[in-house]
């Protein structure tokens, strides 16, 4: 089998596209820019790098906090933001915001990385330079990895282009329909799935890789856009038994927990030793829990929860305080402690009243009732979104880490966990008419939720939306996945997220805003593209 030079030429110019970097576990890349084509995949490492640059394409900043997260959050109304993208609140979304075409032009990038993989794993698998187990592995992960970059702009902008062949990566084919790219999604997985292994029989150091698991769930949730819910349901409980929700809900996003029992796939992140995570940061790092902490704390504090979201949570409910805190409350990670950042402790030796708590001592809560943390304007809500926020010890924001400018961080983002996969089930039974079934489902959640199976006595209360058991799983989505990576995503693919905004917030979505636009940059270079409705 030839492989075509424009493939390798391709595969080539990708790899120089990346930021060099250690990451953890296994995703290290090799420079390649000045290796000729000759020299290029004569050993496995070349291989496995090959598809590590899949892996990089999510490493970029816009990509991951204002293109995904804003998504998944802003447009619930549950999370605002405070600087130059409040436009969320009212739906109207530009079509110049810039970070939605990074977002189209990476995932590009890695279908394109994707697509030049295949043919050259295949040469060399048929060349003995990889076995046919590594082959398939990294042809298994291709798979999933072009799978989940069309998963993700389908359920934001709706239909787009599907370039299934190797191509520029420039996205130039017409729409496809969103059917048309969840099916392909579905397909993708399936392929993945019959390739890759499950997550625990991976060696330790390749923790973070796609799984069979992994594919299975997004395969899942793919065919659920596609209303197979049947089919869904099958391919959801083939990751039954390789998952265990964790005893306890606030574990799931602890630092020192990264890549747990629960987790079915996570964006890998690793600053390198002595690496800058300041402004001028590499994109190894992230700004997922910078932008979510307050002013006060980080001088950047541009994420903050409406007051609406933080009230929704039950009594007992644990969900709360891991996900959203408010005036007078401390931050419910042990690893946290809000007296050690170093602008609090700053503050307090100037003697800034907005640092030194009730009892006169320096402040080790998020505000105080009376002196709610609403940033120097007032406009901020005085409660935050808390499962992001960076160890004070970690980011450099205390008095004994060495860079006082390390203002981002590195830990991992999850995209898909068992939660998710629960509660996606149990919406697959309730279409299915085993009410019961989805019910059954729910409680096991909200068990965790509660503390059950961490060994609390707790009694769970019923859901508040009982009788409405939609409802019910749409609340679970909320609650379990907020501050996450798909709560609009789900209310969306329910079809009941326009009553649903509207019945928690009184708020009307206008027609087509709950798609994103497509970049007015994709429209001018692309003519075979039109505009979403209502932009």
């Amino acid at each position: 089998m030839k492989i075509q030079k424009q493939i390798i030429a391709l595969a080539l110019g990708t790899a120089m596209l990346l930021p060099l970097s250690c990451k953890k576990g296994f995703l290290d890349l090799k420079d390649t820019k000045t290796a000729s084509s000759d020299a290029l995949f004569k050993t496995p490492s070349d291989g496995i790098q090959l598809v590590n640059a899949i892996y990089d394409t999510f490493d970029n900043v816009d990509f991951m906090k204002k293109a995904m997260w804003y998504q998944a959050n802003f447009l619930t109304q549950d999370f605002k933001n405070y600087g130059g993208d409040v436009f969320f609140t009212t739906y109207e979304v530009p079509t110049s915001f810039d970070p939605l075409n990074t977002f189209w032009v990476r995932s590009y990038q890695g279908i394109a990385r994707a697509n030049a993989a295949f043919p050259i794993i295949a040469k060399m698998k048929a060349d003995g330079v990889l076995t046919p187990a590594l082959a398939d592995r990294l042809t298994g992960e291709a798979y999933f990895l072009r799978g989940v970059f069309y998963y993700y702009m389908a359920c934001e902008f709706g239909g787009v282009p599907l370039e299934l062949k190797t191509v520029t990566g420039s996205g130039r084919n017409p729409r496809a329909t969103q059917d048309e790219v969840f099916a392909s999604v579905a397909s993708d997985m399936s392929t993945a799935a019959g390739l890759l292994t499950w997550k625990e029989d991976l060696p330790a150091t390749e923790i973070g890789r796609a799984t069979k698991g992994a594919a299975y769930a997004y395969a899942g949730s793919a065919l659920m856009w596609l209303k197979k819910y049947g089919d869904a349901l099958t391919s959801f409980k083939m990751v039954d038994t390789h998952y265990q929700l964790m005893e306890n809900y606030l574990d799931i996003h602890e630092y020192n927990k990264q890549n747990n029992k629960e987790s079915i796939f996570e964006v890998q992140f690793k600053v390198p030793d002595g690496g800058d995570q300041s402004w001028g940061h590499s994109n190894d790092s992230n700004w997922l829990g910078s932008f979510g902490i307050p002013e006060e704390i980080s001088q950047t504090g541009y994420d903050y929860a409406d007051p609406i979201y933080f009230n929704s949570f039950e009594t007992g409910d644990s969900r709360r305080r891991a996900t959203v805190i408010g005036p007078g409350e401390t931050h419910p990670s042990p690893n946290i402690q809000i007296s050690s950042y170093q602008q609090v402790i700053n503050g307090f030796a100037k003697g800034d009243p907005k640092y030194i708590g009730d009892d006169n001592k320096i402040i080790n809560t998020c505000g105080t009732v009376s002196k709610p943390w609403k940033g120097g304007d007032k406009l901020r809500s005085g409660y935050y979104e808390v499962k992001y926020w960076r160890d004070p010890a970690l980011s450099g924001y205390s008095s004994t880490a060495a860079g006082k400018q390390n203002i981002f961080g590195d830990q991992n983002a999850i995209f898909l966990r068992y939660g998710e996969v629960l509660l996606s089930e149990a919406e697959c039974k309730f279409r299915m008419n085993d009410e019961q079934g989805a019910l059954d489902l729910v409680k096991l959640v909200r068990n965790r939720a509660w503390g059950k199976l961490a060994g609390s006595n707790a009694v769970v209360p019923a859901p508040p939306a009982a009788g409405n058991t939609l409802y019910v799983i749409l609340d679970e989505y909320r609650h379990e996945l907020g501050g996450e990576f798909s709560v609009w995503f789900n209310l969306r693919r329910s079809g009941e997220h326009i009553k649903y905004v509207k019945q928690k917030y009184n708020v009307n979505v206008p027609a087509g805003k709950d798609l994103m636009p497509i970049p007015q940059l994709v429209i001018a270079t692309n003519e075979t593209i039109k505009q979403n409705p209502g932009y």
